[in-house]
């Protein structure tokens, strides 16, 4: 293994990958965080309190979309898409 220094090029590569990964990760980060507000919350900081309400209200099917439509129709979509990939590829 080398005792060279890595060099401004390393650096510029790594705060590169940095700022990559917080534009990636940050916006869901946050959302995550902001779920977690009252009823009375939004997408404010600093947060208004603590509750796990907006998760209750999806669970229980009060939300804008039904949830558990949604994952047997992605569930559906998902079987669909594996089989015409086993198709195609035996075919190929």
């Amino acid at each position: 293994m080398s005792d060279r220094p890595r060099g401004l090029a390393f650096a510029a590569l790594a705060a590169f990958f940095a700022l990559y990964v917080l534009f990636l990760y940050g916006p869901t980060l946050t959302i995550l965080a902001l779920s977690f507000q009252g009823p009375q919350g939004g997408l404010t900081f600093p947060m208004n309190g603590v509750s796990t309400h907006w998760f209750g209200k999806l669970w229980a099917g009060g939300g804008i979309v039904d949830i558990w439509a949604a994952f047997g129709r992605s569930l559906r979509l998902g079987f669909v898409v594996m089989v015409l990939t086993v198709v195609l590829a035996f075919f190929a």
